[in-house]
């Protein structure tokens, strides 16, 4: 599941895709610019009521949480700005 979003960056709207990592370890989120398949910020989920709730919500609504947190905490800002992908949990 690939979610695709506008972001105004530096008074300049900028597109970025957010999708569901597959593989083990805990569900997470990869944001990325759209133009480009570098990683800005991996979100990840916290906790076995986390992982829970990621495992049984629509991924949609999981991929929608995690690139609100990231905006929230500026996070895609903070990762163009220093070139250093940023991580969180969600």
């Amino acid at each position: 599941m690939i979610q695709t979003f506008e972001q105004v960056i530096g008074g300049q709207t900028m597109q970025f895709c957010a999708s569901i990592a597959e593989g083990g370890g805990p569900p997470r989120v990869i944001i990325s610019q759209a133009e480009s398949a570098k990683s800005l910020v991996i979100v990840e989920v916290g906790g076995i009521i986390g992982a829970i709730k990621a495992e049984v919500e629509a991924p949609d609504s999981f991929v929608a949480d995690a690139v609100r947190h990231a905006q929230q905490e500026a996070l895609i800002e903070r990762a163009l700005e220093t070139g250093t992908v940023q991580t969180t949990k969600l």
